[in-house]
């Protein structure tokens, strides 16, 4: 698939499912965040996993996207 149809593809997700993302899946992204290079070489990336429902709902108090305590994993 070239670049332009991979971008033609792509689309925002509006509404999660209440099916928990397993470790072993986010595990290999967690390591490409990781292993990514930033504009001024500062990797690497410290990235927080927030799983907690509690401190995802306190976090979403006056936004407007939902998915922040909808989604599986909050990658911050």
């Amino acid at each position: 698939m070239s670049l332009t149809e991979s971008l033609k593809w792509r689309y925002a997700v509006k509404k999660y499912s209440d099916k928990k993302v397993s470790d072993n899946d986010v595990k290999p992204v967690l390591e490409a965040i990781n292993l990514s290079a930033s504009s001024a070489g500062l990797q690497p990336y410290r990235v927080i996993v927030v799983e907690n429902p509690e401190i995802r709902r306190k976090l979403t108090e006056g936004e407007f996207n939902p998915q922040i305590s909808e989604a599986s994993h909050l990658l911050v």
